[in-house]
């Protein structure tokens, strides 16, 4: 064992600084193996879903009697919604938690840490309610497959709790690259969206993540997410301010979906889970009976919009059905993601709007398709609060260059009416704050979760009990010691108090007066500098540290690791001022 924890060690020190060579490598090269197995994970939830799916396609509609059909669009999402929500209804409150908004919580408030009984719960009700014709999508349970398989493998490694997070970083773009087959735009994702921070220390291995997915993927996967698009491209100049307008529009359908999300969640949420799904079956149902094509489960709704298939009428109803819908879904914690049906919705939305411009501008208006481009980008960005997510996205699905001009008028007008015009936020802050929760942002709290305490931690110190003998204080004084650590026998707390104030105390009269075998107390002697200490894991940032200092009475905190039942090893001592250098460096 020793011989497998002294390299453990030293991958662990090595990987506290992110941002130095050794640590950037190393993390380059876990970032590499998350993706290689986050892409295998894919495969597997996408071949059930192809399974089942597959299974589902052959039902039909349910004949009672001589005279009542009950439509396959009626009974299968309400029985898919029945059967989740029962199974949910089992699970402890804790284990229904999924998706994105998981994904962050577990970031801002557990260090990337991941229940394995989520990740189950989600893995197997996706595939259940994407299947049965809940209005979700896939992309939730990818990312969140992706971020638990990499944190499993950071805490497996006891890795520091700053290269976890990016390891769940690397895991969550993993996850939305081989779902959507967007490699960018999965990396995009993760830092817009999940991290929301752009540093060479994350980009690195989310991006090895995000190419090794995508391409285990391609060599087991043949059926990849595409758009069908033949032109995407503008007639004329005249064009811009309508295309502002629309921007406008789909700012206005994003906050609608966002407020009404919240409005469903505080209705929903007192309800016993199964009450909540059963509600989102029936209205997806409902939804499917009127308009059939919000019950596709790829692309082929979306593909129609930019076919310019719908009507008018068609169109606004999809786009109205599948807002509610989606609604109903998220509020009920229907597992799932909400980026496939926001694309449907900026879809329809987009195509009807191509259709008015077309009957406004006459020659001068693009075809509806490149609208219902544009549709998909500036919703998913205004829901998300995301640009450059939406972008990236839509670019890589189209695959058409063209379109980015435009894109980025209707794209950032659409985000800047819901952010300014409506004050609304990203879907996801949105909801962890409707759960009590926030996301500390603040320029701090990013810079102090990109350190770990290895790396701003003291190990010039000397570990005592509260009392020394006068030969041993004699003996710690002739070292080459910056710090003198005094621990109870219970290893709980402590004083830390600089080794300075002992050679004080050892020159003054009180100390020349001590005989040989007299004691000293550590904690009573006159100390200038003496910092009452308490523990904190080897793992932990620079920010639980200092979070650690606020809500405790401590000053000053020793670095520990337990080793094998209560035997613990101290590595080092972190002091304020030592907080204050991370956050100044």
């Amino acid at each position: 064992m020793r011989r497998i924890r002294a390299p453990l060690d030293h991958l662990r020190v090595r990987l506290s600084g992110l941002e130095t060579p050794p640590g950037l490598t190393l993390l380059s090269v876990l970032g590499t193996l998350c993706g290689l197995a986050c892409g295998g994970v894919i495969i597997v939830f996408h071949a059930l879903i192809d399974l089942f799916g597959e299974q589902s396609g052959r039902l039909g509609d349910l004949t009672l009697g001589d005279s009542v059909t009950i439509p396959l669009t009626l009974w299968l999402p309400v029985l898919g919604a029945t059967a989740v929500g029962l199974v949910y209804q089992g699970l402890a409150r804790d284990s229904r938690d999924g998706g994105i908004v998981h994904i962050v919580e577990r970031l801002t408030y557990h260090q990337g840490e991941f229940p394995w009984r989520n990740a189950v719960a989600q893995f197997l009700g996706s595939v259940a309610a994407i299947c049965t014709g809940q209005s979700v999508g896939r992309e939730g349970v990818a990312a969140h497959m992706g971020a638990t398989t990499s944190s499993w493998l950071g805490q497996w490694l006891q890795l520091p709790n700053n290269g976890v997070r990016t390891l769940v970083g690397c895991g969550t773009a993993a996850g939305i690259a081989a779902s959507f087959n967007t490699p960018l735009a999965g990396v995009i994702f993760a830092m817009e969206v999940v991290m929301m921070e752009y540093t060479l220390a994350g980009f690195a291995p989310i991006i090895l993540a995000a190419i090794s997915a995508t391409a285990v993927t391609h060599l087991w996967m043949t059926d990849h997410p595409q758009l069908l698009v033949d032109a995407a491209e503008l007639r004329s100049m005249i064009e811009l301010p309508y295309l502002a307008l629309c921007g406008c529009v789909l700012g206005t359908a994003a906050v609608a979906f966002t407020r009404l999300t919240r409005l469903l969640t505080r209705y929903l949420l007192p309800q016993p889970i199964w009450l909540r799904m059963l509600q989102a079956g029936l209205v997806a149902a409902l939804c499917a009976w009127i308009y059939p094509q919000t019950f596709q489960f790829g692309f082929e709704s979306i593909n129609a919009a930019l076919a310019a298939e719908f009507a008018l009428g068609v169109a606004l109803g999809v786009a109205a059905a599948k807002l509610i819908a989606t609604a109903f879904a998220v509020s009920s914690l229907m597992p799932g993601g909400i980026i496939m049906p926001c694309l449907l919705i900026g879809a329809a939305i987009g195509q009807a709007l191509g259709l008015i411009a077309g009957w406004v501008l006459g020659d001068n208006a693009a075809e509806p398709m490149l609208y219902a481009l544009l549709g998909m980008g500036a919703m998913m960005g205004a829901v998300l609060q995301a640009p450059l997510t939406a972008l990236v996205a839509i670019l890589e699905l189209a695959g058409r260059t063209e379109m980015v001009f435009p894109a980025m008028l209707v794209v950032i007008t659409a985000i800047l009416v819901a952010r300014e015009g409506y004050h609304s936020e990203s879907i996801f802050l949105t909801l962890l704050r409707d759960r009590g929760r926030d996301y500390k942002n603040d320029p701090v709290s990013q810079s102090l979760r990109r350190s770990s305490v290895v790396s701003y931690m003291d190990r010039s110190f000397k570990l005592t009990g509260l009392t020394l003998g006068v030969a041993e204080a004699h003996d710690i004084v002739g070292r080459d010691t910056r710090w003198i650590l005094a621990r109870r026998k219970d290893g709980r707390s402590g004083y830390l108090l600089p080794l300075a104030d002992l050679l004080r105390y050892l020159l003054s009269e009180d100390g020349e007066a001590l005989g040989e075998g007299d004691t000293i107390a550590l904690n009573k002697i006159p100390a200038a500098n003496r910092l009452q200490a308490g523990p904190i894991h080897l793992r932990a940032t620079m920010q639980e540290a200092f979070e650690t200092l606020r809500r405790t009475e401590a000053q000053a905190l020793y670095v520990q690791r337990r080793v094998r039942d209560d035997e613990r090893t101290i590595y080092g001592v972190l002091t304020r001022d030592a907080i204050e250098r991370a956050y100044l460096r």
